[in-house]
């Protein structure tokens, strides 16, 4: 059963500002599945799941679809500035729809293609990529887009200069210059890439020779990167290492991640 919880909370002063605009809200209904629709609009008052809101503050909810074996999880939290989030997980039997987003892999914080993330208050964008997930998985086709997310970063690792975000909230890019930035950033949405994929549905085997050939690009790039000992950060390049290490070793390759490191070419 799909249950909406009434809340009696403060909003923001934001909110109050542009809630006009965002008037689509997330239904469903055994016919027609996941859609929008305005309360205005609605002919069935049992098909409403969710309206966009701006509570102040962290929200979280969680809708479950029994009959498709799926459950939602809208979380938001807003009216935090840089702290401030909107995103969702969906998953369906158990298995994690990943976001493979090319605007994720260029935002630096609150971004992961583990959860639907959008930037703040815009909730006509969380919904529809909510519908694409749904449609995604009823289809029985996962991660459609994770190749070209793969290679995205695959040609990430040959360039000198990233231009990123912040987050999605900021328009404004930032360069990071050099092989350690360059590897530090990749590094890092490697690791989460293959975090996620633990949490979604197993992997082919053209995903997965597209994951070992990156793995193997990075691990040949990490090796010729020049850097000092105490750089703070080499925590995290340590962490993405493992990360891949991790993956070699679960899927076939691990002589060769070993091959790499005690080599001397």
């Amino acid at each position: 059963m799909i249950t909406i919880m009434e809340k009696n909370k403060k909003t923001t002063l934001y909110w109050e500002k542009i809630k006009d605009r965002e008037k689509e809200c997330l239904c469903y209904s055994e016919s027609k599945g996941l859609y929008k629709q305005t309360l205005a609009r609605i002919e069935d008052p049992n098909d409403l799941i969710y309206c966009p809101q701006g509570y102040y503050g962290k929200e979280s909810d969680t809708i479950d679809i029994p009959e498709k074996n799926i459950r939602i999880t809208i979380t938001s939290n807003f009216g935090y500035r840089t702290t401030s989030y909107l995103k969702a997980s969906f998953e369906h039997n158990g298995y994690r729809i990943l976001d493979f987003d090319k605007d994720i892999l260029y935002a630096f914080r609150k971004c992961s293609i583990k959860t639907i993330c959008v930037p703040q208050y815009r909730w006509e964008a969380l919904f529809d990529k909510i519908i694409s997930a749904y449609n995604e998985a009823l289809s029985g086709h996962y991660d459609t887009s994770s190749i070209a997310y793969i290679e995205e970063i695959e040609d990430m690792l040959d360039k000198k200069e990233i231009c990123i975000r912040e987050d999605l909230d900021k328009e404004k890019n930032i360069k990071w210059n050099g092989d350690f930035s360059v590897l530090l950033f990749a590094g890092n949405k490697i690791r989460d890439m293959l975090e996620a994929f633990e949490l979604a549905k197993p992997i082919d085997s053209t995903i997965s020779k597209h994951l070992i050939d990156l793995c193997r690009k990075y691990i040949k790039k990490l090796k010729s990167l020049e850097y000092v000992i105490d750089d703070s950060r080499l925590t995290q390049l340590s962490e993405a290492l493992l990360a891949v290490h991790k993956f070699m070793n679960q899927n076939g390759a691990a002589d060769e991640y070993f091959r790499y490191f005690t080599s001397t070419q």
